[in-house]
């Protein structure tokens, strides 16, 4: 037998069939990040979150109430996305596993924006304050 190719047992009217085996046929896999990047997100974690205490302590009439809440959702965005593609593994993960975690997200996304809307619907209902 040789390296590259070794034969299992089938039923005699089949024949041998091969089967590729060894390092030039196995799955391709990512490198994994050097725990330098991990310090480097990390940094950049810690930076985000400080940007975000300082935007929470704006005064609203300074920039308004709508800039800070845009301001602060982009940069809780764009931290979950370090987390998860690094601390989490989704960077190097399969393209299945990605598509799995994205399909969950906008699943709850959607679900989310659904239950807000219902809920915007009924809110005079629910907070009527009679004069």
């Amino acid at each position: 037998m040789s390296d590259s190719t070794e034969t299992l047992p089938v039923p005699a009217s089949e024949g041998a069939v091969p089967v590729l085996a060894g390092p030039a046929h196995a799955p391709a896999q990512h490198a994994h990040p050097q725990p330098v990047q991990y310090v480097v997100i990390g940094v950049v974690l810690v930076i985000i979150t400080a940007l975000e205490i300082a935007v929470s302590y704006v005064d609203e009439k300074t920039i308004g109430p709508n800039w800070i809440i845009l301001m602060l959702g982009v940069m809780a965005v764009v931290k979950f996305t370090l987390v998860v593609s690094w601390y989490m593994h989704l960077k190097t993960d399969s393209r299945t596993l990605r598509r799995f975690f994205i399909l969950g997200l906008t699943g709850a996304l959607i679900l989310f924006t659904i239950v807000a809307l219902v809920l915007h619907a009924f809110q005079p209902a629910y907070n009527h304050v009679p004069r």
